[in-house]
């Protein structure tokens, strides 16, 4: 009993200690992902809270969806976060480990394997069908929809197999929470006919209640959104984009990315299968081969070296075949396919390796305990051995296959405009100390067609009292005059796919050479510049020839359209003009003078004098 109590404790020490190292694989493998600032869809959902209560916010009067289980969380989600938007990719990686630690708990008992069920909650946080769920703030949105997708499938799983009646009602439960999570996992309907089928007893109480969930998920919808039809992804509407065609072509392609092989357009993806590296297509094709002939292989064993075929068998298999079929349809119905909706599947496709994995491995090592002679490594080590290899194999290729996918995730478009709206953040936010009261900040061109409304929600996220006028965009920095301490100025850089601050840079600018002028203060005998005039309008000139005086020597200056010719009558002459305070004055200087012993020649013309300007 002693040691029994020890082995148990022992068991339980190394569930913990993988249970943290899948935490620590969650956080290294998505090392880079952050969220700074928010965008598009993020930005929009979280602007709508902002002086909303909690029941018109979960029960808005207008919407093109119905998510009152979602918009519940995420009111108490953002209220509690407030503005530290920098939490929002801890906290999603934390749920994201805590669906595979729950991943490793099922997985054990269906592959009767530690190891195996590591496995799979590895592959599960590896997946590059993650991104949405780590890299967005509507990730936690995804993660709750697959979170009550998967409680409903444990539950069904333990109804049908014995486990006490309330687990048909908690995963009728689940499944309405998911309807108004996400309306794609209401085809999961079938999945509680099928328990109800496949069960004995209970069928004439289950059974209808089943259907009133069902009907009750289906007639609140209605009342909400006056449609039984759910709304498509990128504002379109199913029952005007569905086509037969698409939906097989759709099929088709989640069923590639299930399989490994990225297709379809590369802004939602990253990088396509046919562009990967030739050692990466190698190893993803082995993985689909060892995949492929483990299926086989386990078939095999329960056509054929199994005494007889247990209905239990049948009836699990098909439980997580339909949980994988459903999720897959659902997401085929609409314009396009995100790889982010695949994430579903695939947590079902590992649990069904898992339970086909467990039956193969206890058909082989009874069959291998009923031999009276010989030896093998099934039976020394009580697993399948040839299916233990095959499954690793396959787990390694999808790892490595999917790491590499992940290098490419800044060709996805949710993270180049990601990406962009993190370094507005640390361009701004950021890097003045988070005090952006007093501030007004320029962007020049806005080619990255920032709108107004975003630009303002954008850093009302920080701070939700901030001024309405706080971002301006202006075509040339001659636009906002001198740079003062409250104004910041952006760029774009489109190569970098970022904004960059030159703030600093152009409040040290005095003047924008045309031709003629040069750095040092060199002027040729004819030389054309702007300059920025300062607060009080004043711009001061120090002309300074270095060699010898004839007495005719003069300059004609033309300042802003005002012509005036001025006559050197010392080595060191001064100039000024008054203009309008902080505006950019063009320049136009003709001397009739040269350096007769210049050593050089930059320009056309030959150089006269040094020039030195001052503003005021």
């Amino acid at each position: 009993m002693v040691l029994v109590k020890v082995e148990e404790k022992y068991e339980y020490l190394k569930d913990i200690l993988l249970s943290l190292l899948l935490v620590g694989i969650a956080f290294i493998i998505n090392t880079g992902i952050s969220i700074k600032g928010l965008y598009m869809d993020d930005l929009l959902m979280w602007s709508t809270r902002r002086g909303t209560g909690f029941f018109r916010y979960v029960f808005p009067h207008e919407m093109r969806k119905f998510r009152p289980v979602y918009w519940a969380v995420t009111w108490i989600y953002q209220g509690i976060i407030k503005n530290n938007l920098d939490f929002i990719v801890p906290i999603n990686i934390v749920i994201g480990a805590g669906i595979a630690i729950a991943i490793y708990f099922f997985a054990k008992g269906l592959a009767r394997s530690k190891t195996m069920a590591f496995l799979f909650a590895a592959m599960f946080l590896v997946s590059r069908f993650s991104y949405y769920d780590i890299g967005q703030y509507l990730g936690l949105m995804e993660a709750m929809a697959m979170i009550f997708a998967f409680a409903l499938c444990v539950c069904l799983y333990k109804y049908i197999n014995g486990q006490a009646n309330r687990y048909f009602y908690y995963a009728c439960v689940f499944y309405f929470l998911d309807c108004f999570t996400h309306e794609r996992f209401v085809v999961l309907f079938p999945m509680l006919i099928f328990a109800v089928i496949v069960k004995k007893g209970y069928r004439i109480i289950n059974a209808p209640v089943a259907i009133i969930t069902f009907i009750l998920a289906n007639y609140i919808r209605f009342m909400a959104l006056k449609s039984f039809i759910p709304e498509g992804t990128g504002n379109s509407k199913v029952s005007e984009t569905f086509k037969l065609s698409s939906f097989f072509a759709s099929l088709k392609t989640e069923i590639l990315y299930l399989c490994g092989i990225n297709t379809g357009p590369t802004h939602l993806n990253g990088i396509d299968f046919k562009d990967a590296n030739i050692a990466v297509k190698i190893l993803i094709i082995i993985g689909i081969f060892a995949f492929i002939i483990f299926i086989c292989k386990s078939v095999y064993s329960i056509l054929l070296r199994s005494k007889k075929i247990e209905f239990d068998w049948i009836k699990n298999i098909l439980l997580f075949l339909g949980f994988i079929i459903g999720s897959i349809v659902s997401s085929a119905v609409t314009i396009r396919v995100e790889m982010r909706w695949l994430y579903a599947p695939f947590l079902f496709l590992l649990l069904l390796t898992a339970y086909i994995y467990g039956v193969d491995k206890k058909i082989t090592v009874r069959k291998s305990k009923n031999k009276t002679i010989g030896t093998s490594l099934s039976r020394i080590f009580h697993v399948s051995f040839v299916s233990a290899i095959l499954v690793m194999v396959w787990g390694f290729c999808m790892l490595i296959g999917d790491m590499y996918y992940r290098g490419y995730y800044d060709k996805i478009y949710l993270f180049e405009g990601q990406n962009r709206a993190n370094s507005l953040a640390n361009e701004t936010y950021y890097k003045y100390d988070k005090d952006l009261s007093n501030k007004r900040i320029y962007i020049i061109k806005n080619d990255f067609k920032l709108s107004d409304f975003d630009a303002l929600e954008f850093f009302r996220a920080y701070n939700p009292d901030i001024r309405e006028d706080i971002v301006t965009f202006i075509d040339n920095y001659r636009d906002i005059g001198v740079v003062n301490e409250d104004m910041i100025v952006l760029t774009e850089d489109k190569k970098s796919n970022e904004y960059v601050n030159v703030t600093d840079f152009l409040r040290n600018i005095k003047v924008e050479n045309i031709y003629g002028h040069y750095y040092d203060g060199w002027t040729d005998e004819e030389a054309k510049f702007n300059v920025m005039s300062g607060e009080h309008g004043q711009i001061h000139f120090e002309i300074m020839y270095p060699g010898e005086l004839t007495g005719n020597e003069s300059i004609e200056i033309d300042a802003n359209g005002e012509k005036e010719t001025l006559d050197l009558v010392s080595n060191i002459t001064y100039y000024e003009i008054d203009t309008t305070p902080n505006t950019v004055i063009p320049i136009q200087m003709k001397s009739n003078f040269y350096m007769p012993d210049a050593k050089e020649q930059r320009g056309d013309k030959k150089l006269s004098f040094i020039l030195n300007i001052k503003i005021e």
